[in-house]
């Protein structure tokens, strides 16, 4: 049986002729996108692969890929929100891991955007500290 990973893709897209998300007329909209993929060691390949499957979801959607902020791999536990639970990232990870099918956050416009925070938090298991 083999096992997926979930990787979550920050973008920026611009609305094309057609775009339905396309809700207040802004430049930009942006939104959170989670891609489960097959575990692999070819961790290069894997963001390849996963940067043309954002590009062709957003064209499904009639927006056109300009960025990828960021792009991380799930893991459960280091991810805390300060938000109001829609973009629950773990629950939008759980559900894409789940499926097997990519999964995207709600579209935010700019000025929503600048107020989407986010806190990534290691959790480093079995970490010690070695004095020297």
């Amino acid at each position: 049986m083999s096992s997926k990973d979930v990787w979550i893709a920050f973008t920026k897209s611009k609305p094309l002729e057609g775009c339905r998300i396309d809700f207040d007329g802004c430049e930009f909209y942006f939104a959170d996108i989670y891609i489960p993929i097959e575990t692999t060691s070819d961790k290069l390949a894997v963001l390849g692969d996963i940067t043309e499957m954002v590009r062709c979801s957003l064209e499904e959607n009639h927006l056109e890929l300009t960025d990828i902020s960021m792009l991380v791999r799930y893991k459960n536990g280091e991810w805390k929100m300060n938000s109001n639970g829609l973009n629950d990232v773990n629950a939008l990870a759980t559900k894409a891991k789940q499926s097997s099918e990519i999964v995207f956050s709600s579209f935010r416009s700019e000025e929503i955007e600048e107020l989407q925070t986010y806190h990534h938090s290691i959790i480093e298991s079995g970490y010690e500290e070695k004095g020297e």
